[in-house]
């Protein structure tokens, strides 16, 4: 049995291996405790493949360290809102917007206890601007929620650039929401100020899937909210279900339903042959999977239409390949190969063609994301912790966590600005968030879970 067969064996059985060690934040981490709201049990962390640091051709150690961001975080102040009716909404919205823009990793959430303004002198519109500049804020948020009734909420945003002592103008700053459509509208209100004053809107709104233990030999698939909000099932079940993705609004994930592990399209089985299959993404513009599945004794990628049925054999190798991810065009697919002795990142053409190692250091790199701008994040084992890299097509690579415990699973926001991924750094499995530099990173679930392979909605 080939070492990545008997990595993805072990996944199967017991979940995606998370390495159990400890390790500080780094002081310039910020870390924050946030509500989340996903449903959450504690779970003892899978432990990792026997031979997952094995010395082979690929085991040169990753000495890449973390480069400085790019970008400083702007001092934004978000006074409370001018409140009508349920006070809790009042404050619920005023909490999204400052979770939301701390999130982004681009804003730095002014202390409120610090403020001087009066505000019963303020309005939405009225501000005076040497009490906000005085705080040291460079942006200015307001708010205005008037509870209509036992349903309607009307919501009032307004954006100010404090130096400049004018409103700045964004989509959606007034919306009528039933109350369950509160969170959404705040969000759409943060992205526009996120497009505003960085050029490309927040991700609020979006999903990231995972796949999570349920039990001894049970496993499950889900999706939350990107703030961590809005956990719920998208496979159940007395079985496993693993490797989730969230396509164009369609759900891939490979069950074991059905006595062997199978591909899973919009809750309907669509491998119907004798072959085991180990994972599958859909094609950004549809119609066509790359999955990974046994061939003779060992793994290739290959192409299989949404009705199953096998398209091409595009690896034909006698190693183990596993783990595709198409690249945002299509055109290009990152899988992970051990034909080196070692599992490691490689890159093709969309038709088999080109194919080519990325990662030529660490003994065992894998869950490979194809991004935007070339890049493919990926988690690597780097002195017996697993770390979150990312590589570009000339096999450059970037850090993205170091000395924070162990990371895993990572997986590109669909702009890639953000990274998502597992870490225990704190003693807790939880899922974290990252600028794509690795500079800001937080995290966006409470509570420890065995969360696993991570994928971004696109």
């Amino acid at each position: 049995m080939s070492p990545l067969w008997k990595i993805f064996s072990t996944a199967v059985q017991l979940g995606a291996a998370l390495i159990v060690c400890t390790g500080p934040v780094r002081a310039d981490d910020p870390v924050v405790s946030p509500d989340a709201g996903a449903t959450s049990t504690t779970e003892t962390p899978d432990e990792p493949p026997a031979d997952a640091g094995a010395d082979d051709e690929g085991s040169a150690p990753i000495t890449v360290s973390v480069g400085p961001g790019s970008q400083a975080l702007d001092p934004v102040a978000v006074p409370a809102a001018f409140c009508s009716g349920d006070a809790e909404t009042c404050s619920t919205v005023v909490g999204i917007i400052s979770r939301d823009l701390m999130l982004s990793g681009f804003f730095k959430i002014l202390d409120p206890a610090g403020f001087i303004a009066d505000m019963s002198h303020e309005s939405l519109t009225a501000t005076k601007w040497e009490d906000w500049f005085n705080v040291g804020a460079k942006y200015l948020i307001k708010s205005s929620v008037r509870v209509e009734g036992p349903k309607n909420v009307n919501l009032s945003f307004r954006l100010y650039d404090v130096n400049l002592r004018k409103t700045i103008q964004v989509s959606y700053q007034d919306a009528l929401v039933g109350k369950d459509g509160v969170r959404s509208a705040t969000h759409q209100f943060v992205n526009e100020v996120i497009r505003a004053i960085t050029g490309a809107p927040g991700p609020f709104g979006g999903q990231i899937a995972y796949a999570a233990k349920t039990g001894k030999d049970t496993k499950n698939v889900y999706s939350i909210g990107i703030d961590g909000f809005g956990n719920h099932a998208l496979a159940k079940g007395g079985t496993v279900n693993m490797l989730p993705s969230i396509t164009g609004g369609s759900v891939v994930f490979t069950s074991f339903r059905s006595g062997k592990p199978d591909v899973i399209l919009n809750g309907k089985r669509i491998t119907m042959d004798e072959r085991a299959y180990r994972g599958a993404r859909l094609k950004p513009s549809g119609g066509v999977l790359a999955a990974s599945a046994d061939d003779g004794g060992q793994s290739d990628i290959f192409l299989l239409g949404t009705d199953g049925k096998i398209q091409a054999n595009l690896t034909r190798h006698w190693a183990d390949d596993v783990s595709p991810s198409w690249s945002p065009d299509g055109a290009q697919i990152a899988f992970v190969s051990s034909r080196t002795g070692s599992p490691q990142i490689y890159v093709m053409n969309s038709d088999g063609s080109g194919q080519r190692r990325l990662t030529m250091a660490g003994g065992y790199n894998s869950t490979p994301d194809f991004g935007p701008n070339g890049l493919v994040v990926f988690a690597g084992m780097d002195e017996a912790h697993s770390d979150i890299f990312t590589v570009d097509l000339q096999g450059n690579i970037a850090r993205i966590t170091q000395d924070q415990g162990s990371n895993k699973d990572p997986t590109f926001s669909p702009d890639g600005r953000h990274i998502a991924f597992v870490s225990n750094r704190d003693g807790k499995s939880r899922i974290w968030i990252s600028t794509a530099d690795g500079r800001y990173q937080f995290p966006i679930t409470e509570k420890s879970r065995a969360y696993s392979t991570l994928f971004w909605a696109k």
